[in-house]
């Protein structure tokens, strides 16, 4: 996402929701008050401003494995929404030392299976 003034209050309370968060949880993990993270969420279109609480918001739901999606970004038809990225349990050796063995990438499907 190319700035944090795209993200809307329903994104952010949509990504509470994907990582079993409430407000209390939320507003400590940015340091700020619950009644900030309120207005943010309350906030149905973009939030007014790049403010610090927002980068705190953000940034504390980027590192809990969230991606924010920008509207538009993956169809024309497309909105903006949240991904996660990850469990919160899940990936806990290098994943970059993932081994693919070239004979399970071969197509395996007859044309068409949409495999």
């Amino acid at each position: 996402m190319s700035g944090y003034g795209q993200v809307t209050g329903r994104q952010i309370a949509a990504a509470r929701a994907l990582l079993g968060l409430d407000q209390a949880g939320l507003a400590g993990a940015s340091n700020i008050s619950e009644d900030a993270l309120r207005a943010i969420e309350a906030n149905r279109a973009n939030p007014t401003n790049d403010s610090d609480d927002l980068r705190a918001v953000v940034s504390a739901l980027q590192s809990a494995g969230i991606s924010f999606i920008d509207d538009n970004q993956t169809s024309s038809a497309g909105g903006p929404g949240v991904r996660l990225l990850k469990s919160p349990d899940e990936f806990d050796t290098d994943q970059s030392q993932t081994v693919q063995y070239p004979e399970h990438l071969a197509p395996d499907a007859p044309t068409g299976a949409g495999g």
